[in-house]
């Protein structure tokens, strides 16, 4: 019997600043704007322990746009979620906290070339063990990020891993703030549906 095999292609498109429903003024204030959100993340073992983990969490940001036009001032504001070990483990809960919260200024350009930006690195410890003996920590989850333009202070970019999240600011915009807005250390909901 002859096997076949078939490969697929698939293209996916990210999504772009003018793709989150711009007004004309801004989306022409940032033509070609392209986003690239990094969270580098490193796993080591505490010493003299098998099942504590340390984990650092390295946020980056790549900021792109039209080679040929300027880019004005923005800021950047960036959430880093973890998730706490001991609740989703021993007691079948979700539990986030937003571990940090950084806003870091873009500075306006002559040509929108690419700029990488680095947002303070962080620590967290936690029990890598699965089951109901995790003793507790924290681990890195997921992530916030909102780009906005200097002079209006309006969100002109938003984008996060968590899919729920994505889901209901899809349908629900005027959301992204209420996320952005989150305070660091403070509770992230576990319930968004």
């Amino acid at each position: 019997m002859l096997a076949r095999l078939l490969f697929f292609s698939i293209a996916l498109t990210l999504p772009t600043a003018n793709a989150q429903n711009l007004p004309a003024d801004l989306a022409s204030k940032y033509p070609g704007l392209r986003v690239t959100v990094k969270i580098g993340t490193k796993r080591d073992q505490v010493e003299d322990s098998f099942y504590r983990k340390t984990m650092t969490i390295t946020p980056s940001v790549g900021i792109e746009g039209s080679s040929t036009r300027p880019m004005p001032a923005a800021s950047m504001t960036m959430l880093v979620i973890t998730m706490d070990t001991e609740e989703k483990y021993r007691h079948r809960r979700e539990a986030y906290v937003v571990w940090s919260k950084e806003t870091v200024a873009v500075p306006a350009v002559e040509v929108g070339t690419r700029r990488d930006f680095a947002f303070k690195s962080s620590q967290v410890t936690f029990d890598a063990y699965r089951d109901a003996s995790n003793v507790g920590g924290m681990v890195y989850k997921y992530y916030v990020f909102g780009l906005r333009d200097e002079a209006t202070n309006e969100l002109i970019y938003f984008e996060t891993n968590h899919s729920k999240l994505a889901a209901l600011v899809r349908r629900s915009p005027e959301k992204r703030e209420e996320f952005l807005k989150l305070a660091a250390k403070g509770e992230f909901p576990a319930d968004i549906k």
